[in-house]
């Protein structure tokens, strides 16, 4: 027992000084170079590494050499079974405002070794709340929608991708 409990102590430590040594910011470079393959930039970001996280804090976001937004703080939580980004006060620009509300106060998104063929991400912000899916075995996105009042008065039009449930939420689902 004793020799069991040593093996599982040393394969633990192990891992979190592989994930404590890993250097994120290659990581983060490599992410930048696949992100260029979609015609998606990051730039202007400043970047700081911890031990199991890295933060990245004011980012502009770009897509197909248009700005899309600016997010003021990004945090990456790196660990073996779970894995967390929580993006923080991101503005998008003027070509969405028509469409949508331009303030997110805050995106989290989750990835855990538990659920590993599901991707959780909540957002809150002047649209209201959403919860969304990402279910990797079937490529499917599922968003429900707690509109705010701003959105259902003044964004009447991007609710009709929505469908309307009787609780009031809106629902969106499509596959990849």
């Amino acid at each position: 027992m004793v020799k069991i409990m040593k093996f599982l102590a040393y394969t633990l430590f192990f891992i979190l000084a592989l994930i404590a040594f890993l250097p994120k910011e290659n990581l983060f470079f490599l992410l930048e170079k696949e992100l260029a393959k979609q015609e998606v930039f990051i730039s202007n970001e400043v970047i700081a590494t911890a031990p199991f996280s890295m933060q990245i804090e004011d980012a502009f976001v770009s897509y197909k050499g248009i700005e899309a937004a600016k997010i003021e703080k990004t945090e990456l939580l790196f660990l073996l079974f779970y894995n967390e980004i929580v993006l923080n006060n991101i503005e998008l620009v003027s070509l969405v405002r028509n469409y949508w509300p331009s303030k997110v106060e805050s995106v989290v998104i989750h990835y855990s070794v538990v659920n590993p063929l599901k991707i959780k991400t909540e957002a809150k912000g002047e649209f209201g709340e959403i919860e969304a899916q990402y279910l990797l075995s079937e490529s499917k996105v599922r968003v429900v929608l707690k509109p705010s009042k701003l959105l259902l008065s003044r964004y009447r039009r991007t609710l009709r991708y929505f469908k309307k449930l009787q609780t009031g939420e809106y629902i969106y689902e499509k596959a990849l």
